[in-house]
């Protein structure tokens, strides 16, 4: 890290030290509600910091210039999973405020909520994940050839056996027994769009890079296949019409939460998939930039509609402050494993 790169860093560090304060303020008004903007937060930059251990572990086994290119933004991402381990801790001593299982839920089985949907259970397994995703963020940067094959090829195996049941775990479990198959598949992919944006966003290769197109198709892939998930979920789900699941999304016929869906699907799909369509756009450095800022814009408003809703419009606030604060933490952390990485590799994005 330069010297001239810590002052920076002081800044974000007291930025995200007075957003937390109102976090904290707003926690002491109104607890609950507290609760579920930090879950929105916390939601958001999981989905980066896991996302850019998911790109690390996809690039390992298949190569590519595209991920050589990214390779000290998404390893500065993924180095930011440890932190989850604390920033979860909010989340876990909320349970009894915002999860109705803890209590009892109508609908859901006795059995389930005695050995599955318990608060032990739910910790353990938040910090399992967290903890093995942590290890593999630290522990692939550091390993070349075929043993960091090999750890990446099992490392994803159990990513797919955990992203469904942490998907279902943070989100769903807001509104028992409402549960979708698909959901694990969808937090997935959201990833891959959040971690993808994000790189483009802070850091995207210069305008002369090869990769530059690539870059631009993979996103355009990722939210090809996020649309396609979401839209075939709510197809079969709202024509289903079983009530267990049609009702949660009768609880977001209201015409905010209408609105916030619709965000969603504008920033993260009509905007990047008709902008991404068009060659130029995927060979543009500030019109990748911007394609990504509207996905990650609509990956807020998508976290907030699955997250909000049942808390009321006033969880908002503390959710735009855990947001700003959790932001600022890991982009100040995000920036020295930039510095580092830049001592043995290319720079770029400035």
């Amino acid at each position: 890290m330069s010297i001239g790169a810590r002052p920076r860093q002081a800044y974000w560090f007291g930025g995200a030290a007075v957003f937390a304060a109102g976090v904290i303020v707003c926690a002491v008004i109104a607890p609950r509600t507290a609760a579920a903007g930090w879950l929105v937060g916390f939601a958001f930059w999981s989905e980066v910091a896991g996302g850019g251990l998911l790109l690390m572990m996809i690039h390992r086994l298949t190569g590519g210039r595209w991920g050589e290119v990214l390779r000290p933004v998404i390893e500065a991402m993924a180095a930011t999973i440890p932190l989850l381990l604390v920033l979860i801790v909010p989340l876990f001593i909320a349970i009894p405020a915002i999860y109705p299982w803890f209590d009892g839920a109508d609908g859901v089985k006795p059995d389930v909520l005695a050995h599955y949907l318990n608060t032990p259970f739910f910790v353990v397994r938040s910090l399992i994940v967290l903890a093995a995703w942590g290890v593999l963020a630290l522990l692939l940067p550091r390993l070349e050839g075929r043993r960091g094959q090999l750890v990446a090829a099992l490392g994803l195996a159990f990513y797919c056996l955990t992203i469904g049941p942490i998907g279902f775990d943070w989100f769903l479990s807001l509104a028992p027994p409402f549960v979708s198959s698909s959901f694990g598949a969808s937090v997935a992919v959201t990833q891959l769009v959040a971690a993808l944006a994000f790189a483009l966003v802070v850091a995207p290769p210069p305008a002369e890079e090869p990769a530059l197109a690539d870059l631009g198709g993979l996103l355009l892939a990722f939210v090809l296949g996020i649309t396609y998930i979401d839209f075939m979920a709510v197809l079969v789900i709202w024509y289903g019409d079983v009530p267990a699941t049609t009702r949660w999304f009768v609880a977001r016929m209201d015409l905010l939460w209408r609105l916030l869906a619709w965000a969603a699907f504008a920033f993260v799909a009509v905007i990047p998939i008709l902008s991404l369509f068009l060659a130029r756009v995927r060979h543009s450095r500030d019109a990748l930039r911007a394609v990504g800022a509207s996905a990650l814009l609509g990956l807020v408003c998508y976290d907030a509609y699955l997250v909000v809703p049942p808390f009321g419009a006033a969880a908002f606030v503390p959710a735009v402050l855990s947001i700003i604060a959790i932001g600022l933490l890991l982009v100040a952390l995000m920036r020295g494993g930039w510095s580092l990485a830049r001592g043995r590799r290319p720079a770029y994005g400035e």
